[in-house]
């Protein structure tokens, strides 16, 4: 039973995998809807969602299964409830993908706006972010899950100088106040996929050693 117990496991922790490198592509896929004007990029985010929202459901219904059909081991109950919580942090990144594809539908639908901002800068920077994150707990990689953690901080500089700069082109220019609110939104959304991210990073150092880093607290 405990061999079972365990191969169910590692194949759950594969397809949690797999939903994560969709969600993955669909914040790249978003961001490119952007950047390249694309309102086919836009369809396939949304065509990802659908992949990545049956997916949760299967890993939230077997995982349960899996707590109601045995007892498992301290080891193995950390990880299964680690699995269900960062399944429900991958389809909310998936959910935010989908707002900054809609977002995006309406900006290119409308003239650029003539202001340099680090959007693009931010958005790399969230997708390694993410990478790392499922990187890091896949492989249960503490170092790694930690360098995450400390790349929060930068997206929260990025979040703060676009919601300034859009900001102060809303004071100045009454007709872009629409278009600069779509990447005051999209900035957001990137920092909160980060945030999610940044929970993988927290979950895996809380799997491996057992210590508490979420709001810069750690357990001595």
């Amino acid at each position: 039973m405990e061999r079972h117990f365990a191969e169910e496991l590692k194949t759950l922790k594969q397809k949690l995998f797999q939903m994560g490198l969709l969600v993955e592509g669909a914040i790249e896929k978003s961001f490119e809807a952007l950047s390249e004007r694309s309102e086919d990029r836009v369809k396939t985010v949304f065509e990802d969602e659908k992949t990545i929202n049956q997916l949760e459901i299967e890993i939230d219904e077997k995982g349960h299964a899996m707590f109601a059909l045995v007892q498992p081991m301290a080891g193995d109950l950390r990880l299964l409830t680690m699995i269900l919580k960062i399944n429900t942090d991958l389809e909310r990144m998936g959910d935010h993908a989908v707002n900054i594809a809609e977002k995006s539908q309406y900006l290119f639908s409308q003239p650029p706006l003539k202001l340099d901002i680090p959007l693009a800068d931010m958005a790399q920077a969230t997708q390694k972010m993410v990478r790392d994150a499922l990187d890091c707990f896949m492989n249960e990689n503490v170092e790694l899950a930690r360098k995450v953690l400390q790349s929060d901080d930068k997206i929260d500089d990025y979040n703060d100088k676009i919601y300034q700069d859009m900001a102060g082109l809303m004071e100045k220019d009454s007709s872009s106040v629409l278009r600069a609110l779509c990447y005051v939104m999209i900035s957001r959304n990137l920092e909160r996929i980060a945030d999610l991210a940044n929970n993988i990073a927290e979950d895996t150092v809380y799997l491996k050693q057992g210590k508490e880093v979420r709001h810069h607290f750690e357990a001595t």
